[in-house]
This record gives structure tokens, sequence and C-alpha cells, in this order.
């Protein structure tokens, strides 16, 4: 696929980077990493790549590879999540402290850091990827109030309140009061790790947006998690309800969600976004990359192997016809948009 010359200035955002759980596996996020270095995102890398904003993940796992680490919890036990969770917002809000992020809570926030240069601190949306550490419903204020802004009701093995991509079930009792708590306070729902049935029960139960911040297109591959039916990735039918929501789609990096017994490649992850482009419109296609969400750099495509090498994609979106503001909508302008009308005012 030709790629284009000119050289892009344009901003990006990313929507999904497990950042926390990459400190908390020991990775250094202050400094590039070394060649070699199972590692692809750092604070340098992304201003190196002009990533102005992510949605950063608090990411908790229960089950036997979550198990002693920071991220796991005990599913059994509510306050273990919780206590996950709270580590790893304390994490984001000492990069805060000290001067490397800034958590973007409102409206005014997301207008003040698009104003200034790539030298300032890189925003910061705060996503809850699995929704264990709220509690109750009445928990909900109090992860709003900390800044979480974004959040998906399961991870792959399910939670407390919906069946996930590797478990299926519907959704659980009490999933309606912290649904209605969402809503109340204008938390986007990310559909991203849902089943099916928890899938179509969200929508049943809320008219407001729902996006899926790191998924791609079921039709071009099915990646289904043994011994449940479910599958990692969208059907036809939820891409459209999604964008009839105005909501949003975040392409998915990792190359075993882009193709299947091979390396992945620029192509494939092109061709994901055209499906998408395709049944629900090039405004849903935007970037969740899920850079180094518990996979290395050599297993995502060549020639995208991290946050400074994004261009690549918006190049071949151009060769694929794709006008300058079509490209410019995938690569941030989709998310700003979302984000704009979905944070509160100061």
């Amino acid at each position: 696929m030709r790629c284009s010359p000119t050289a892009p200035t344009h901003p990006w955002i990313d929507g999904h980077i497990d950042l926390a759980y990459i400190a908390m596996r020991g990775g250094d996020v202050d400094r590039a990493p070394a060649p070699g270095e199972a590692r692809c995102v750092s604070l340098p890398a992304l201003q190196s790549g002009r990533v102005r904003l992510i949605l950063a993940t608090l990411f908790v796992e229960r089950g036997p590879e979550g198990r002693g680490m920071p991220w796991g919890y005990d599913g059994e036990a509510p306050d273990s999540a919780r206590a996950a969770a709270l580590r790893q917002l304390e994490w984001y809000e000492e990069l805060e402290r000290r001067g490397h992020a800034r958590i973007i809570r409102t409206r005014d926030d997301l207008d003040a850091l698009m104003r200034t240069g790539r030298e300032s601190p890189l925003g910061l949306v705060l996503l809850m990827e699995g929704a264990d550490p709220v509690r109750s419903a009445d928990d909900v204020a109090f992860w709003h109030a900390r800044g979480i802004r974004v959040i998906g009701l399961t991870w792959a093995l399910g939670s407390r309140w919906a069946g996930g991509n590797a478990t299926g079930g519907a959704l659980h009792e009490g999933a309606d009061g912290v649904i209605r708590a969402m809503d109340a306070l204008g938390i986007v729902h990310d559909a991203s790790h849902l089943s099916d049935e928890s899938f179509d029960g969200l929508l049943s139960m809320t008219r407001a947006r729902v996006i899926a911040s790191h998924s791609n297109a079921r039709a071009l591959l099915r990646v289904p998690t043994p011994p449940a039916r479910p599958d990692r990735h969208l059907t036809d039918r939820q891409m459209r309800l999604i964008a009839n929501r105005g909501g949003i789609i975040g392409l998915n990096l990792y190359g075993r969600f882009l193709a299947s017994g091979r390396d992945a490649t620029l192509h494939d992850a092109v061709a994901h976004v055209q499906r998408v482009a395709s049944v629900a419109g090039r405004a849903t296609c935007v970037l969740g990359s899920d850079f180094d969400g518990g996979f290395g750099p050599d297993q995502v495509p060549e020639g995208l192997r991290g946050p400074d090498q994004l261009d690549a994609l918006t190049a071949a979106l151009e060769a694929s016809g794709w006008s300058a503001p079509e490209r410019e909508s995938f690569a941030w302008r989709g998310w700003h948009e979302l984000l704009r009308d979905a944070l509160p005012r100061a």
C-alpha cells in the first residue's frame, strides 16, 4: 500500500492505552524503550508521535493470571477490586502531580489541553476497564468525583455486573442501577468487552451514547475464547447501533485481533477500519490502539509498533481515498468531539 510523503502535523487521540498497567508491570514510562525491550509505550514516544490525549485505563483482572498482581483481585471480595483500581488511580494522580500528565475532568480541561503546544503534559481521560471496583450503584458517584469519565461494565472474564466476551451471559442483578447512575453523571459506556447478551442488555437500559474503545470487525476475524461461544469483536449490527447512538469505535492494533495464523500487517489494520466505515460510516472510526495491553511491540503490525509510528495509518487511509477531514476525524477529531460533548462543564 503506497503511503503519502506528506508529513502530518495533526495531533492524535488514542482511545485505549493501559498506561498504569504498563507501569505496574515494571515498565518505566518516563523513558523510551531500549532496543529489544518488550514495550512500545512511553511518555517520550507518545510526545514524539504527537499524541496529545489518551483514554488511560484502570484495568482490573480476576482469575489466575491476575492473582497476586497489582491489578488483580479476588472475585469473591468486592473491596479487592476497588483497591486494585485505586492503586492505578493514585498512580495517575501522582503522574499529574509530577507535571507529566493532566487528568481531563471537564470540558474546560479538554479545551485548555488542545490549545497548548506539543510540549504540554499528556492529557488523560480515565477509563475503568471492568466495573468490579464499583461495589454498588451508590459507588458510581465516588469514582466520578475522582475523575472517571468512561466505564466498561466488564473485562473479558465477566464482572459482578455483566457477562464478558470470554464468558457470555446477560447483565447481572443490579446492573440497571449502575447504568442509571452512570447516565445521571454523564459517564460514557464502553462496550468493548461485553458479551453479545450484555451488549443488548446495556442498549435496552440506556438511551445514552455507547462507544467501543478498542474493538475490530467480527466479519473480518472471529476471535472466540473457548469454552464459551462469545467473540471479542463487534458484529455489523452492533456497529450500526453504536453509530446510531452517536458513539465511535476504536481500532485495536493487537495483531491477533487483526489477522489469524500469520503476522498482522498495516493492510489488515486498514481493512478493519474500512469495514467499520462501510457499515457505520467513516465518522465512527477512531483509534483505540490497546498498545502494551499485555502484548509487546512484536505483536502489532510492522510499521505500527509504537505511538510514534501512527502516521502510517493516516497515510494508508489517504492512499485508500480518505479525505483530509476524514483522516483528521480518525486521528483525533472524532474522539475530541465526543469527549467535548460528554465531559461536564467546570
